[in-house]
């Protein structure tokens, strides 16, 4: 697939120029795109139980910026108007794995920060009001024309319109403008207030990558320090000092839980790169019970080698996360929040199993003679990390 950037901007240059400092309005990024879903398609899905979706609906029958949540139905539809709403489907990148190509051009940035391919459909005059995202966002033109509005300098305290489901700012000025036809696309980094407006029937993909917040990051710490066991040192102060009051918790004492807790930090050094990548690869909620329709009994390693020489593959289950790190054992592969030992001959097959979307026999028979990995890939298999293709 033709990468967004060319010869006069390379990933590097994006990178070191725009990637989480300011928006970039990329004209035809994908040339004569066209998109690969339609709009009764993704309306299906929106229908679909397990899938999260949204209707917004500027003027709705209950009031300015009515939300309904899915699953939609015939009658959400049939009630709508001719203007001013908006269809929005979540992973769709997972619900469609044909789309999953559509990810690739920007595959140079970590797997693990990207969260979703989000798909809107919405008619002339279709918005979700100006807002903000905490996270950077892709917005590719699918079909029709939007009108993007942004202003130029992220906006860390937002003043929201009281008394709606969704986080509309009370006050927008642009500072620029465009109109994005098929194939044209804007990023904009976190903070960034954005307005979209649909000028005609229009359809949007929005390739979102999350960040983790400080107090989840410092949550998930916590939890692994008292996993390890570690950081169960006491509060010292062998040079405790008379004080005036009995009572009073003096800048000594604060200092002293200060360094205590910088000292809690230092201690899980050798845990935090398996923190992360636990916390990164944990499910969605809204995905769990998809991820879980792929777990099975568990198989012997002859039962794999069979199926794969009867010419059976292996698809990796898109709703769940995966990552690897290297270690001086070996490597850990992670997925869903859990991970799994492989020994250092394994480690150059990581990339395999976190990267490819379907394992062959040929994958197979390279793999076959680790130990350490085979037994993984049967574990991954009987927990629904991967599952048999059907024919």
């Amino acid at each position: 697939m033709t990468q967004f950037f060319n010869s006069l901007l390379s990933q590097q240059d994006f990178l070191e120029q725009y990637w989480q400092k300011k928006p970039l309005l990329i004209r035809q990024a994908l040339p004569s795109f066209e998109s690969p879903i339609s709009p009764d398609e993704l309306a299906g899905l929106a229908c679909e139980e397990d899938i999260e979706s949204r209707l917004i609906e500027e003027y709705g029958a209950n009031g300015q910026w009515q939300v309904t949540r899915g699953p939609l139905s015939e009658k959400d539809f049939a009630r709508l108007p001719e203007t001013h709403w908006t269809m929005l489907v979540q992973d769709v990148d997972k619900h469609m794995p044909e789309l999953q190509y559509l990810l690739d051009p920007l595959r140079f940035i970590p797997d693990w920060r990207c969260d979703d391919l989000m798909i809107s459909y919405a008619p002339e005059f279709g918005s979700v009001g100006p807002h903000t995202d905490s996270y950077d966002v892709f917005l590719l033109q699918a079909m029709g024309t939007r009108h993007w509005q942004i202003m130029d300098q992220p906006i860390h305290e937002v003043v929201l319109i009281e008394g709606i489901e969704l986080q509309i700012l009370q006050e927008f000025k642009a500072d620029q403008s465009w109109e994005l036809q098929p194939g044209d696309m804007l990023y904009l980094p976190p903070h960034i207030a954005h307005h979209g407006v649909a000028l005609n029937e229009c359809m949007t993909f929005s390739f979102g990558f999350r960040a983790p917040k400080k107090i989840e990051l410092l949550d998930a710490v916590v939890n692994g320090l008292l996993e390890k066991s570690l950081a169960n040192d006491l509060y010292a102060d062998p040079d405790l000092s008379i004080g005036q009051y009995a009572a009073e918790i003096d800048q000594q004492a604060v200092a002293r839980i200060k360094q205590l807790l910088h000292q809690a930090i230092d201690s899980a050094e050798p845990i935090l790169a398996s923190t992360l990548a636990k916390f990164v690869t944990e499910t969605k909620p809204s995905l769990e019970d998809l991820a879980a329709e792929f777990v099975t009994e568990p198989m012997t390693l002859e039962q794999i080698s069979l199926l794969f020489e009867q010419g059976k593959e292996l698809q990796r289950n898109l709703y769940l996360r995966f990552a690897w790190l290297k270690n001086k054992q070996g490597g850990l592969f992670f997925m869903a929040g859990e991970a799994y030992f492989v020994d250092k001959e394994a480690v150059q097959f990581l990339p395999l199993l976190t990267e490819k979307a379907v394992l062959n026999q040929q994958d197979w028979f390279l793999m076959q003679n680790n130990s350490s990995l085979t037994k993984v890939i049967a574990l991954l298999i009987a927990e629904g990390g991967w599952f048999w293709l059907l024919d």
